[in-house]
């Protein structure tokens, strides 16, 4: 880390605005040429992937703040790249031919497995947080359920149009933003239909993030919104604004590990923090290394750092000397 600091130097037990005043980007990862589409960190905050629309893959050691691999998928491209349960295996869509998912051994740099059956280009991977299962969104207007050991896929939910979708932390439950519409699902009976279905007075939805207990729905737009719901009934809890968002981009938010904050880019490349209890914006970051506009902004799950991705992958953290003063 800079300075020669260790990630575990900020736990999130000292996340507030004070510690936010005080972060800087601390290292700016210029290796892509092209945007990052995707970004994925580890359980444990210290290691992260990304994937750009160049089909290039890359492996960070955020703990040494250093490059740790780099994969080119020319053949079948690369898009939505996540870590399957620990840093040394990932999965990633093809952006190229039969719409499939390849399971990589990141320390081999090998592809062991390959996984088909969508008829669309895959929009979306998420993995659960409990286990190795993971669910794909595809143009197809199908959610697919797979096990990694498992080429075959476990199971099928057909939608009326494309959908956002996203594991709560338990992994026993999932949500699925479509037609304006959150749905809720149990992960043992998704086939019997949603337990919940509520109407989204909004059906521009990018993403669909859980907080950490569980009990809010962060909801990313392609607009200037991104909206809090309550998990359990689906109302809207807050509407967070103040954000740019001009040309309709998809700018996807995230919780803070304690859930107490948002922190989500704008098409003025500003960075902006929201508390969830407030709606208000606690800090804004109004310059950065970046020159393409930070579609991706990412909390680390473990400490006080969060990613954002425009073509450069910056790492933000605080400075301790300066968090000391603040208090």
């Amino acid at each position: 880390m800079p300075n020669g600091e260790d990630l575990e130097a900020w736990p999130t037990s000292e996340l507030n605005p004070r510690a936010f005043n005080t972060m800087i980007p601390g290292r700016v990862f210029g290796d892509s040429t092209a945007q990052i589409e995707s970004l994925s960190m580890s359980r444990n905050g210290q290691m992260t992937i990304v994937s750009t629309i160049s089909d290039q893959v890359w492996l960070y050691d955020l703990e040494k703040s250093a490059r740790a691999r780099t994969v080119w998928c020319e053949k079948y491209g690369a898009a939505h790249v996540r870590f399957i349960v620990d840093a040394k295996t990932a999965i990633l869509a093809s952006t190229k031919g039969d719409h499939r998912i390849s399971y990589l051994d990141l320390v081999t740099i090998n592809y062991s497995r390959y996984y088909t059956g969508h008829e669309g280009r895959i929009i979306g991977l998420h993995t659960s947080p409990k286990d190795d299962l993971f669910l794909s969104i595809s143009e197809d207007q199908t959610i697919r359920f797979w096990e990694p050991l498992k080429e075959e896929s476990l199971g099928t939910i057909s939608l009326p149009s494309t959908a956002v979708a996203e594991f709560d932390p338990t992994g026993s439950i999932f949500g699925v933003g479509c037609g304006g519409k959150l749905r809720l699902y149990d992960l043992k009976s998704y086939h019997y239909g949603p337990f919940l279905s509520v109407d989204i007075p909004t059906d521009d939805w990018v993403a669909m993030r859980f907080s950490p207990a569980g009990d809010t729905i962060l909801i990313s737009t392609n607009t200037d919104k991104l909206l809090l719901l309550d998990a359990f009934t689906g109302a809207i809890k807050h509407v967070l604004q103040g954000h740019l968002n001009t040309t309709r981009l998809h700018l996807k938010g995230s919780f803070s590990p304690d859930a107490r904050y948002v922190v989500c880019g704008s098409s003025n490349k500003h960075i902006h923090i929201w508390s969830t209890e407030t709606a208000q914006i606690v800090h804004t970051f109004e310059r950065s290394p970046h020159e393409q506009i930070p579609l991706l902004v990412e909390w680390n799950p473990a400490f006080i750092s969060f990613l954002s991705a425009g073509k450069k992958l910056v790492l933000w953290n605080p400075v301790l000397e300066d968090m000391e003063k603040e208090d």
